[in-house]
Formats: C-alpha cells, structure tokens, sequence
C-alpha cells in the first residue's frame, strides 16, 4: 500500500551552497550514505550544509512565485500561460496539482526531516567539540525547521507536526491544530535565537538577528486576522521587541538601490547589512543543482521584437509570467518615490539595427538628421512611460519625435481616443532579480543569491505591531525611516525617462524628502492625504486604514519578494484587495483560498488506526472548499 513518504531524502545534496564561503559550500560526492554517517563530527558538518538547500527550493522554480505573488493585488498573469489558475482561481487550483502546494508539502517536509536528525544526534555527536560550535550548528538547524512550518502553516493552516526522525515510510501522520503548530515554531525560532551568534562565521550563514526577524514576524502573523482564535496576549509587544532588536543591530542599505543592484557574483549588494537571510547561489555551474535561482525568469515583459532588440543576458530571458497590476503601478508616487524607477525596468539598451526606423521630415529634430536611423547599438532603443489616464501629451505625432520607441501606458490615437502600447506581454518589468552573469541569454539556471528576509521588512514589522496596538505615533517613526530612504536625495540622477514621463522639468533633483513623510492623515478617514491611499471599497475605520496603509507601505518597500500572498492571506484582505486591483481574480475568488488545498497525494495515503480514509474523512481533513 502507498504510505506517506517523509523520508524523501536521507541526507540532500550535502555541502552543495556555493556563494561566498571558505569550505562551507563545497561539494563532496559520496557513493554510498546512511544515517551513521551523521555519527561524527564531519558528518553533521555535512547535514548542516545540506539543511541549508532547502533555502534555495524558495528560488528554484515556479512555485516560489505561484504560491506567493499569483492572485493578490500587485501582480497578475502575463503572456506566459503555465499555472494561471493560482492567480485566477479556477477549479485547476485544487488539491492534485502537484507542481506548487505538493512540491512545497513534500519539500518541507524532507527538509524537516533532516534537520530532525540533525537535531537529535547533534548533543551526542557533538558532545565533545566546541560549545561554540555546537550550539550553533543546533541553532541553525532549529531555525531552519521552524523556518520550514512557519512557510507550511502560512500556506496550508494546521499541517502534520514530526520533532524525530522517521526512517521508514508513515501513513499516521495526521494534521495537527495552528495553534500547536505555531507553538511550535515560536519555540523552535527562540531556542535558535538563543543560540545562533551575532555574527555568521561565512557569508549565507545564519545569525542570531535573523531569528529575530522571523520571531517578530511569527508573533505579528499569529496577532493577524486570519489568527485571532489563536492570539496571544503579548504577540504584538512581542512582535515589536524583536523587531526593535534587528534593528539596533542592523542597518539599512543607504540607497534602496543598493539591494537589487547585482554588478558581481557575490557582489556588495549580497554583503550589506540589511539583508537578512538569503538562499546561496553563484556561478559555479556544477554547484547551481538542477535549477539555479530561477526567478530572474519570471517578471521580465517581451522585448526581443521592438526595433534594435534582440534577446540577451543583460535584459534577460522572458518568461512572461508575473504582469503588474494598475495598482502596483499607481500605489507608488512616482514622481517622488524612487522605489518605482528602481524596481521597475523602464528604458533597454539597442543590440543591433535591426527595424530601427529612420528620421523623416516630418519627426527629425533637425534637417541633417533626415533618413538617418533613429538610434544606434548602445543607444536607448525603447522606453516605457508609467503615465496616469489625465496625461494627453502622447499622441503618434508626440511619440515619433523621440528616437527610441515609446510604449506609452496612457496613450491617444490620432482622433484622440484613449490607447495603451501595454498588454498582456508588453508592461514594465520588475528589475529586482536580473541576471547578467549568466552562462548565456538562454540559460535558465541564475547565480544571484535568492533573498529571503532583510532589514526593510523588519522595520515595517514593528510598524504594523506598533500599530495595531493604538501607539501610531511610534509605527510611524518605523514607516518614515523607510520613506525617507525612498525618497530622491537632493543631486540625485533619475534618469530623462523619469522627467519625461512624471512631466518635472528636465534637471529638477531637489529632495523628496518632505513629500514621502507620512502621518497619521494617511489612514484617518475623511482627510484628503486618505483619500489619495488607493485603499479598496468598505475600508471606512482608522484601525481598518493602518492595515490596509501598512499593506500599501509593504508593496512598495517590498514588490515582488514573495511575501503578498501570505500577507493579504494574514490579514483576511485577500478576497477584498484581489477583488479590488486583480482583474482576472477576481470573479473566482472566495475566502476558501485563503489557505492552499491540501495536496491529495497525502490524502490518499493517510490512514487512521491502519485504515485509509474514507472520502469523507479526507473531506473532513483537506482545507474548506477543496
């Protein structure tokens, strides 16, 4: 009979991080392992690092975006059709889809697994070694556990919960309650906490503020809507103790720039301090696995087939999934918020000749110019223009007197009739995960470290625990310090597209400092800063506003990260903001999604007293509306 397999891998892909280390991501290949080899000091060294691959299964495929950044307010599905049905919620969203929920059930799973052995044979195995060393090693694997159901309880609620190692295959394995769950995870995240030092011994290991981070954002999660039958009295103080202790101990990046501005393998922006946790990659082929960091694939538009384009590993390989929504689009104020122009990639770089139309009389900035070709290789080629729907200055005339192609969001046709040059695979592209040191524009597999925490969502976090208990006074000084960073600093370049397209005069580079200063007018009903929040129908309170603000904040800060779908599932907003800014999730989407089907690979396999379940027990254990 089919059991239930949590034994999925003995021992994964030992030593195999690559990014940044002495010895600590080299691969060892061995013919032959079992669990004794966990029995010595080098053994463990190796479960250890092989813990860590779990990291990187977040940035691997295409589940880290379906579970994450499908089907919610800030993005919705481009021209690439795979897996659609996770952004709108059709009936293929169901429990034997086994590329998304199943492989994050089944990888979890194994990944908990290893760390359970690793955490029952480190007190023996290192009984002897330095304490230091010890207790490290056992912090990290604790963290990484609770890391692990912390991602299975966001996503599925109550999930099965295993502290041993099982070396054999088991069908009673049934789900238990959140609220054990999330016990157990705030138990697991302290004792690491605890444990882990301040500083890593390599780069990509895990330190103690990273388990502060996610101690505060367990507790503020278990404060959330979706969780108040199992709230805790002190979570949101102790959501914001936390917080506060990352944030004394860490600082963060002077430009928001700085993050995503990948100019080496293993370059800075990998290093700074603001970053938290990461999933390790580099451009060691035989270290990159199966995948690579593969999400520098997915929220990139088609651009190959404008004129002087052609494909290439600067610009990236497009695999057209992720579009951003009106709203990802119009939440940020572009003219000064330097987080939309440095998220979003809006001019590319000509390649070739190829189509690139020449001057006329008509169009040509002066007679000379006339038949010659518009732009050249290194020359802008094409710009997109963010504009808003009020914006008339882009008639055909208007856009044939620039030399790249404008692709103009808000348009007028020669009868001057709104048009749009955007569609299903024509839109800004989120610019965070480029790639360009890639083996060529084709390869699939990235070498850029995945990231999974970092200190601008720790700050947002003790906004919203701050918050939420009355106290906007001290969530603000959090919120601010985070709007000041994206605001542009006084001399500083943005670029012509930016003038051309927020229409400020060319050169203009006073701070924006005083315009992204928020105050408590932002989510006070009836004021006119409120009314300009983009805040979805039927939110009418104070308290309603800050969540919905704090949502807003946490979409500009933090657009594309992989965090949207647990956030709105967090705060029961889901079906209200998806409903709201996602078109195509709309007409499906209901308040049984805000949890994931649990896989029926499990389902069928479970048994209770030696007996598989009927179809009514496994209606009875599968998620409301599966």
């Amino acid at each position: 009979m089919k059991k239930v397999s949590l034994i999925l891998i003995t021992i994964i892909s030992l030593g195999i991080l690559s990014s940044c280390s002495d010895e600590f991501l080299e691969e060892e290949m061995v013919a032959t392992l079992t669990q004794d080899r966990f029995n010595s000091e080098e053994g463990i060294e190796e479960l250890v690092n092989g813990a860590y691959e779990g990291l990187r299964f977040h940035h691997a495929y295409e589940w880290g975006y379906t579970t994450t950044n499908y089907g919610v307010d800030t993005f919705t599905n481009g021209g690439g059709a795979n897996r659609i049905q996770w952004n709108t919620y059709s009936s293929e969203l169901n429990p034997l889809d086994g590329d998304n929920s199943t492989a994050v059930w089944n990888n979890m799973y194994a990944q908990i697994n290893l760390c359970n052995i690793g955490i029952s044979k480190i007190p023996d195995v290192l009984a002897e070694a330095d304490p230091a060393l010890k207790n490290t090693r056992l912090g990290e694997l604790l963290f990484l556990r609770a890391f692990d159901y912390f991602k299975l309880v966001r996503q599925f609620g109550g999930v099965p919960i295993s502290t041993e190692p099982i070396e054999s295959d088991v069908a009673e394995f049934p789900r238990a309650t959140k609220e054990a769950v999330y016990d157990l995870i705030v138990d697991d995240f302290t004792r690491a906490e605890q444990l882990l030092p301040d500083q890593p011994e390599q780069v990509g290991r895990i330190t103690k503020a990273a388990a502060q981070h996610f101690l505060a954002k367990v507790y503020l999660t278990r404060a959330s809507e979706i969780n108040t039958d199992i709230t805790q009295p002190n979570d949101l103080q102790n959501a914001a103790d936390f917080a506060e202790k990352v944030i004394a101990s860490r600082s963060l990046a002077p430009d928001y720039n700085d993050i995503f501005n990948y100019t080496a393998v293993n370059g800075p922006n990998e290093t700074l301090s603001e970053v938290l946790l990461s999933s390790q990659f580099d451009d060691n082929q035989s270290l990159l696995g199966r995948f690579g960091n593969r999400i520098h694939l997915y929220f990139l538009s088609v651009y190959r087939f404008f004129p002087g384009m052609t494909r290439n590993v600067d610009d990236g390989r497009e695999f057209q999934r992720l579009k951003p929504t009106d709203y990802a689009i119009d939440i940020f104020d572009r003219t000064n918020d330097s987080r939309y122009y440095k998220s979003f990639q809006t001019s590319y770089i000509a390649q070739n000749t190829n189509l690139v139309p020449v001057w006329t009389s008509e169009n040509a900035p002066s007679p000379e110019l006339v038949g010659q070709l518009k732009f050249m290789p290194g020359d802008t080629a094409v710009v997109h223009i963010a504009n808003s729907e009020t914006d008339n200055r882009f008639t055909p005339d208007f856009k044939d007197s620039f030399a790249p192609t404008m692709v103009v969001r808000y348009a007028r046709d020669d009868s001057g009739q709104l048009s749009t040059d955007w569609n299903i695979s024509t839109y800004p592209s989120l610019s965070k995960y480029r790639d360009p040191f890639r083996q060529s524009f084709n390869d699939e597999k990235g070498t850029r470290d995945g990231l999974l925490a970092r200190l601008g969502e720790t700050y947002l976090i003790a906004a919203e625990a701050y918050g939420r208990m009355g106290d906007y006074g001290k969530a603000l000084t959090f919120i601010n310090a985070i709007r000041e960073r994206a605001a542009y600093k006084a001399g500083e370049d943005r670029g012509w597209v930016y003038y051309l397209a927020q229409n400020v005069p060319y050169g203009e580079n006073t701070s924006t400092v005083g315009e992204m200063i928020a105050t408590e007018d932002d989510f006070t009903p009836g004021t006119t800063n409120a009314d300009l929040q983009m805040y979805p129908p039927g939110v009418g309170n104070k308290q309603e506003m800050f969540i919905h603000f704090i949502l807003n904040e946490r979409a500009r800060e933090l657009m594309g990260e992989f965090h949207r779908w647990e956030d709105l599932s967090r705060t029961k907003t889901l079906v209200q903001r998806a409903t709201a800014f996602n078109p195509e999730a709309a007409p499906n989407i209901n308040e049984n999604h805000e949890l994931r089907p649990i896989p029926q690979s499990y389902l069928d396999a479970l048994e209770s007293g030696g007996i598989p379940l009927t179809p009514d027990q496994k209606d009875e254990v599968q998620n409301p509306g599966y």
